[in-house]
């Protein structure tokens, strides 16, 4: 295949370096910025000897128009120069597209890859509620305090559980409750719930919870064993217990009033948990049959760690075991998207396992604040000025503006109108469009301030107007 490669004044080295070891041609557009080359600057190019021709991620234009009108096949590469290769080594699995960047493409069709090969894999020891346990890792993502939400509020927060990735729904049952209240909670959560977990050694809290259709009853011990006989064979029950031959016991005798049991060795929190991690080994060496559930939201919620990381490496070490359900909460600020994360994580340790590969480069990724290629970048050239910060002050006559984040929406106010939005770059076009900014030292304080904002919403950290984010670790 002979391929041509159109870019930029800037990226010509790295690109004709590129295609020393590829094999293709380089078109130079006079340009500087490879983004901003269109269809006209091909127009009266003979492409006729060529049978691809990709041009920049991010080119924008009606690609598909010249396409047809030069015959040659003409489609975009990948954003960075340094995600080329990859492209091209790919070209034979991906039919590349006029509007969405190949690098990107790939990255879909591997991640559709990755998930239809972890679906296709059935190994169901039983289902809770509508869902099948077996395979990929479920999810058991626990409401803490449940009866304390109103309806509303457990509605919506089951509706953000399931949009995160949970399988199971819990509900936590706090030590000191009102029958009613559990009640209550039970009966709009079936209505929700495709799997619905009741979290409790109370007896009364788990009768309600039975008597209103619960699929799952966590967790049954031995200081709450007299429990056991109101389960039957269509409810699911988590047994805990530290020491795995009383577990194994213990499972023995709950199996006889139902099949579906799962055990539980406990996941201790730091600084204890290489040893529960052994426990749950040797339990599944004892018992290489009953599931296991693995209480993730015990490490995440203990240690002052970013969870992405601990959700990714836990994940992968249940999948090792054989462990079929990770449960975890986000019953704090620091565990917001531990639901996401481990989702993503359980299906990244599946396919590793079922392709005897790492869990890397299989379309999913957990990568937050680090990536796997390095951008390209280049000398500054010319005459350069060493940049200084000017502490002046000018208030803009068009008045101030009031900056913060709120749900999953970025609000700017205004003494005459209020902005909300979801990037830096709608607000400020619509602060533009209403003219609201005279100076161009405010226009660059709102453009720092509303992408400080932006960053904050899309990391879930809290954002402070004038303040700086915070991305290094604290001592």
């Amino acid at each position: 295949m002979k391929i041509l490669v159109v870019t930029g004044k800037l990226a010509e080295n790295e690109v004709k370096a590129l295609a020393q070891r590829f094999k293709f041609d380089v078109h130079v557009v006079d340009v500087d910025v490879a983004a901003f080359i269109t269809p006209s600057h091909l127009r009266d190019l003979d492409l006729s000897n060529y049978d691809l021709v990709l041009v920049p991620g991010l080119a924008k234009g009606d690609w598909k128009s010249l396409e047809d009108e030069k015959g040659v096949k003409i489609r975009l590469g990948s954003i960075h120069i340094s995600d080329l290769p990859l492209v091209l080594k790919n070209l034979d699995k991906i039919e590349l597209s006029h509007e969405i960047p190949a690098c990107r493409l790939l990255g879909a069709i591997k991640t559709e890859e990755t998930i239809r090969l972890v679906e296709s894999q059935s190994d169901c020891k039983f289902r809770i509620g509508e869902v099948e346990i077996g395979g990929r890792a479920k999810i058991v993502a626990e409401i803490v305090d449940a009866t304390k939400l109103s309806n509303d509020e457990l509605i919506e927060k089951i509706e953000y559980y399931y949009e995160s990735g949970a399988d199971v729904i819990d509900l936590g049952i706090p030590l000191e409750f009102d029958v009613q209240d559990v009640r209550r909670i039970v009966k709009v959560a079936r209505d929700h719930c495709k799997a619905l977990s009741i979290d409790t050694f109370d007896r009364r809290a788990i009768e309600i919870g039975i008597e209103h259709g619960i699929d799952m009853v966590m967790s049954v011990s031995y200081s709450n064993i007299e429990c056991s006989e109101l389960l039957c064979s269509d409810i699911a029950v988590v047994a805990v217990e530290r020491d795995i031959s009383k577990l194994k016991k213990l499972v023995d005798s709950l199996k006889r009033r139902t099949e579906k049991v799962i055990a539980d060795p406990i996941l201790d929190p730091p600084l204890g948990i290489a040893s529960s991690i052994m426990r749950y080994a040797n339990y599944r060496k004892l018992d290489p049959e009953t599931p296991l559930l693995f209480g993730v939201g015990n490490v995440t919620e203990l240690i002052d760690a970013d969870s992405v990381g601990i959700n990714a490496i836990m994940a992968c070490i249940a999948e090792e075991i054989g462990i079929e359900l990770l449960f975890t909460t986000e019953a704090s600020v620091k565990t917001r998207g531990c639901i996401r994360e481990l989702r993503i994580a359980s299906y990244m340790a599946k396919a590793s396992k079922l392709k005897k590969t790492s869990p890397k480069d299989l379309g999913l990724n957990l990568l937050v604040l680090k990536e796997k290629t390095a951008g390209s970048s280049r000398k500054p050239s010319g005459k350069i000025i060493e940049a200084k910060a000017n502490g002046e002050f000018v208030r803009d006559p068009k008045g101030d503006f009031r900056i913060w984040v709120w749900n999953d929406r970025i609000v700017c106010e205004h003494e005459n109108v209020t902005i909300v939005g979801r990037t830096a770059k709608e607000i400020l076009d619509t602060i533009i469009e209403l003219d609201l900014v005279s100076r161009l030292d405010h226009a660059g304080y709102l453009g720092r301030e509303l992408m400080k904002a932006e960053i904050a919403l899309k990391l879930g950290k809290n954002y402070v107007q004038d303040e700086e984010l915070n991305f290094g670790p604290k001592s």
